[in-house]
Parts: C-alpha cells; structure tokens; sequence
C-alpha cells in the first residue's frame, strides 16, 4: 500500500536523503535489522560484530524508558531504503495550485512529499537498538516472545525522524562503518551530569550541590582522580561509587540504575539515607570536616595540603573510607558515632608503613588495592573478624610483599 509523507530533501556529500517523520509503528514494522538480512551470512565477522544487536541493552535500558518515560524523544534514525524510488519525491512548487512567491521557490523545491509505494524495505545503518526498543515497548515483548512489561499502545501512533537514504550497498556499508566508528560514547562523568533516570546519578549530583555537604565548585565532574595541585574536594564519579555502596549496604532490594524509580517514598528513603550519612562523615571526620571548612577559593591550599600529606585526600581512599562505615553500621550492626571516632584515630599519613604496597609506593599513589584496604579500614576501625577472618587478612596483606619480607609484616593493632 502506496504511503505519501511529508519530506525534506538535501544532498551530503554524493548522497541524496529525504527526512521526514514516520509513526513508530510503520517504523518497526517496516525496518529489517542487519542480522535478519538475507545477505547477513555473507558479512565479515567484523561487520557482524558491529551490526548485532545488544539485547540486554534494548530491553533493560532503551524500551523502559520509551515505556516509562512521557518526554521520551529520540534523534533522527538513518535508514537505507531498498526499492526507493527517488522520483517519487515531488517538490512543493511543483504541486502547489497557488502561484508561489519568487523568494521561496529556492526553498520549496528541497520541500514536498516523497510516495513510499509499499515494497520498500529499510534498513537502519543508525538506531537499530532504538527501532527495536521501538518494538518491544509498543508490544512489551521481547525477540523471543517473553513479557516484558505493559505495551505502550500511545507509542505506536508518536512521530519518529528518520534520515531516508536510497540504498546502494556499497555505500550503505560505508555510512554504517563511518556513522558507528564516529559515534563517541559519554564519559561516566557525562551521564552523571546528565542522566535522570539513574538514581545514583541523581542522589550524586544532589550530595555534590549541596553546599551543606560538598558544593558544587568543588567536585571535579569531569575525571575520577585528582592530582595534588588542584582544590577540588573530590569527584562526581567517587560520589556516586560511595552512593552505590551506602544504599547497597542499607537496603535489601536491589539498586536498578537504568530504571526510572516511582515509588516517591523508596526515593524519599534512598535521598534521606545519603544525606544522613554523607552530612555525618562531612562534618565529623576530621581530615573532611578540615578540608571543608572553606568552601571558597581561599580554601583550596588547605585542601592541596590535605591530598599532598593524607591518603583521605584521594577519591578512591574517599571511597574506600565510605565502604567500610557503610559496612560498619550495617553488617556490622555499630554505632556511627563510634565508627566515626574509631576512623578518626586511624593514621592517614602518606608515610604511615600501613599504607606501603598497599596503597603507596615508592612515593605513587597506588589504587588497584582498594578491596583490601576497604577491608582493612573496616578491621581498624572494629570490625570483629575472629581468628580466622584475622589471619585470612593478614594473609593476603602479606602478599603484597616479597616472600622473604613476609614473615615480618603484622597488621597494626586498632587503638
């Protein structure tokens, strides 16, 4: 059956494309995906490793949001179409009844309407994953037949921009190579900014704004390290690993990150816990509570001094400290204020001999190690281990020296 759409032409390079919007529906229906193509045999192993399809990414992440989410909206979808027939567009002032002003003519002949007749079939060359998501929302089944979810009927009827570009296989497998190879995927950093849905990345942003906690100017948002020389307090990305932690530790069900939460009270629980806690260590651990006592510029020597002299001055020692209170005063079953305390007394100084091979050395910040020092945070500061979980400890501590200094490495008894 003949369809007749609403269509921009241009012309990129070599290659013509008409841009027009379809309804979700048609847009599924009538898209084949590279792994159903007849030819799909015939492609290298590269080109089938980058045309299948993730399908754990379609189901756990693209189609619940187009499910879940009302202002879902997608960029344009490029598609090959086999059997296009380009003659088929006609341009506005071509059918247009009224005479059309001189200044518009230009325009109006990349403007009209392009007739699909039906047998055209289109193959994404980028949004594959969305088509399908597409799919799957609208009928809330996955590739296999199995029950996803409730389908989301209102979908099918939405606009869809797609890119259509008449296929020629040569060069549909160039613009699906340069398309893909080109595309640069966001920094975790980038989707803690910016994602919504993710509710570690909303409860870090609130811990990083909150000038009663952290501030804004001084959380590095773009890496998960901080070199000596600069007065940022610590990272978005170490906020949001010790966010992770701390729910993990304090409620039984587990923290989907992809999946937008509407039960408000279980928000309100996960958003109070991590103020609580993050407010407590802020405020009572000393090397914190000194690092952000000025929250202004003048402020950052001191926080420069902290990282150069105190491991509690690097993001990964941030979060090893954090695992071990969440630990603490969960598994452990301890009081904060008493974990706190205990913490406080334990020796932070970069040439503390605890720290050598362990996270130090030769004067480098080491952070491979960072379970077994959560671990030994947590000995230090009063987890009881008994005998046996002592020396499992001990033992893999020794092992981070050479055999023939073993014998003497202890670990230090917590005061």
């Amino acid at each position: 059956m003949a369809t007749t759409l609403a269509a921009l032409k241009g012309k990129f390079g070599s290659t013509e494309y008409f841009v027009l919007s379809m309804k979700a529906k048609e847009l599924a229906e009538k898209s084949l995906i590279p792994s159903e193509m007849e030819d799909w045999l015939n492609l290298s192993l590269e080109e089938r490793e980058q045309r299948d399809i993730n399908y754990v990414r379609v189901k756990k992440q693209i189609a619940p949001y187009l499910v879940k989410d009302k202002d879902r909206f997608f960029g344009a979808i490029i598609l090959a179409a086999k059997g296009l027939n380009p003659e088929n567009f006609e341009p506005l002032h071509a059918v247009t009844t009224k005479g059309m002003p001189r200044l518009y003519l230009s325009q109006a002949r990349l403007m009209g309407f392009l007739t699909l007749e039906g047998n055209e079939v289109l193959i994404p060359l980028d949004g594959q994953h969305r088509i399908k998501a597409i799919k799957f929302a609208i009928e809330g089944k996955d590739e296999k037949g199995n029950v996803l979810f409730p389908p989301n009927l209102t979908l099918a009827d939405e606009d869809v921009t797609v890119m259509l570009v008449p296929y020629d296989n040569n060069k549909a497998r160039k613009i699906f190579t340069k398309v893909n190879r080109y595309a640069k995927s966001t920094t975790t950093g980038q989707n803690l900014v910016t994602d919504d849905d993710d509710i570690i990345a909303v409860l870090s942003r609130m811990v990083a704004n909150d000038v009663n906690i952290i501030g804004p100017d001084l959380v590095n948002y773009k890496t998960s390290t901080l070199s000596d020389r600069v007065g940022y307090f610590t990272t978005l990305a170490t906020i949001a690993e010790c966010n992770v932690s701390i729910l993990e530790a304090n409620f039984p069900e587990k923290i989907v990150r992809t999946e937008l939460i509407e039960d408000q009270n279980r928000k309100r629980l996960y958003e109070n816990k991590i103020r609580e806690t993050w407010r407590l260590l802020v405020e009572h651990i000393d090397l914190f509570s000194e690092a952000l006592e000025d929250k202004e510029k003048t402020g950052d020597d001191k926080r420069m001094e902290i990282r150069r002299d105190y491991l509690l001055g690097k993001p990964v020692v941030q979060l090893c400290l954090v695992r071990a209170f969440a630990r603490l005063t969960t598994t452990c079953n301890m009081n904060p204020q008493k974990v706190v305390s205990n913490l406080n007394k334990i020796d932070w100084r970069k040439d503390n001999r605890l720290w050598d091979r362990l996270l130090m050395s030769g004067g480098r910040f080491l952070s491979k190690n960072k379970n077994l020092a959560t671990d030994i945070i947590s000995y230090l500061a009063g987890e009881s281990l008994g005998t046996e979980g002592k020396n499992n400890l001990k033992k893999r501590y020794r092992d981070l020296f050479p055999e023939s200094q073993r014998g003497s490495v202890n670990l230090p008894t917590p005061k």
